[in-house]
């Protein structure tokens, strides 16, 4: 079944017709290039957020951030953007596992999970939470970036799987029977628990990778989360469509779009998953739907994300069905749906021909909206308030949180390579205890 698809999704991109190809490679190819530049050259630590009227790399580092960037170092290396790929990876793990000089991350001192936000130079913890799922997302690209340079480069493979086993995966399991995962660590205790379902499905995962062995923890997966309990968890009607939520208790709560893309993308078991196929499609059509509700919008326009709305109403915010403030859409969740909606090229080919062509964007009578609109959308097709679009008072958006950007470059790599570019790269529990993984090598053998 995944061959099929596979070859479906590719063979969509290569019938694409010409003009709606060319707009899809330079999406594509700019979809690394903002991650890119978010990047600490010394550190190899990246930015929180791309910001669009500079100055980059931002101070602020987002330890999720780095992992995306690892991820997109991987697709870079592919479609040979970038010949120093495997070099940047390894110069972004030595950054984040204190082997440069004058950067050392933040980490409690109980449990090696890491601080959400940091320092770009030193790795001091800016104020922020010690983070499960933004550790997770920093471990999964590591992993990632093990499996994917493994054959060249196996030193970074072996870095992944120390920094995965550096971690004591045991605080996040705050209730085994009910999938409940604690998002805090405070001085080595677990706070702050969350219910199923959400994007802590990873966080789950990766436990069960860094401590097969503890029971509460293979509990924590396999009461809750592996493919044979997905139908088990909470649910939500949108018209007729069930999709996946995190409550029992509110049959009409949404999430945000972007939890049901993470773990599609970063879980083998639901990359891989017919059932979670189903559900995943789910999400995609309720988000459609509810945005066609909406008065005077065309059927391209939707998007249920997170992200940033500086210079609107203010603030970050995780958009979803019956909870979006000014109804801003995300093009990256669009693009994030790809391998279940296809056709979702052209929803995105649309809005920039007619309405956002950030290569191509010009205003005789107003150079300074041009200045800004070519800024906030040098790298494309992102976050944008469909009612400011044609309005004198055009809403810029000053930055795009590389996190949630994260949905185009894996959307448009799935497009164009199909979900093999990432079932073949994420890490499977049997590879571990059968010793197949790259990085479960004698590492007295690498250099």
């Amino acid at each position: 079944m995944t061959n099929a698809i596979t070859n479906a999704v590719t063979n969509v991109y290569q019938e694409l017709p010409e003009k709606v190809k060319a707009f899809f490679d330079r999406q594509y190819k700019d979809s690394y290039a903002l991650i890119d530049a978010a990047r600490h050259p010394r550190t190899g630590l990246y930015g929180d957020a791309f910001m669009t009227f500079g100055p980059n790399p931002e101070n602020r580092c987002s330890i999720a951030a780095t992992g995306v960037g690892l991820i997109s170092l991987c697709v870079a290396d592919l479609e040979g953007w970038d010949d120093n790929a495997a070099e940047k990876a390894r110069v972004t793990l030595r950054g984040v596992t204190g082997e440069i000089e004058g950067c050392r991350v933040a980490r409690d001192t109980f449990t090696g999970f890491y601080a959400h936000f940091v320092d770009m130079e030193t790795g001091d913890n800016l104020n922020s939470e010690i983070s499960t799922i933004d550790t997770s997302l920093l471990v999964a690209g590591a992993l990632f970036a093990g499996e994917h340079f493994k054959d060249r480069a196996p030193d970074i493979a072996a870095m992944a799987y120390d920094l995965l086993r550096s971690i004591d995966w045991r605080v996040v399991v705050a209730d085994k029977n009910k999938g409940v995962i604690n998002m805090i660590v405070k001085d080595g205790i677990g706070t702050a628990p969350l219910p199923a379902y959400n994007e802590y499905v990873l966080v789950s995962y990766l436990a069960l990778l860094g401590q097969p062995e503890n029971p509460d923890i293979r509990d924590l997966w396999y009461n809750n989360f592996a493919e044979e309990r997905m139908h088990e968890l909470p649910k939500s009607k949108y018209r007729d469509i069930t999709v996946l939520t995190d409550t029992t208790t509110n049959h009409s709560a949404f999430l945000s779009s972007f939890v049901h893309q993470f773990p599609f993308y970063l879980v083998p078991e639901y990359a891989k998953s017919p059932t979670y196929r189903d559900y995943f499609a789910n999400a995609c059509l309720a988000d459609r739907l509810k945005w066609k509700e909406l008065q005077d919008v065309p059927s391209y326009v939707w998007g249920y994300g997170a992200g940033p709305n500086d210079g609107l109403f203010g603030g970050y915010h995780a958009d979803k069905i019956g909870n979006s403030p000014h109804n801003i859409a995300s093009a990256y969740i669009v693009a994030g749906f790809l391998p279940v909606y296809p056709a979702g090229i052209y929803d995105l080919y649309a809005l920039y021909q007619l309405h956002i062509p950030y290569d191509s964007y010009t205003n005789p009578n107003d150079k300074e909206d041009e200045r800004k609109f070519r800024a906030a959308y040098r790298y494309g097709l992102h976050r944008y308030s469909w009612w400011h679009l044609e309005q004198p008072n055009r809403w810029y958006p000053t930055k795009i949180t590389l996190i949630d950007w994260s949905s185009m470059l894996y959307g448009l790599t799935a497009f164009k390579r199909g979900m093999a570019f990432f079932t073949e790269r994420l890490v499977e529990l049997e590879q571990l205890q059968t010793g197949t993984a790259s990085y479960a090598d004698d590492q007295n053998t690498i250099a």
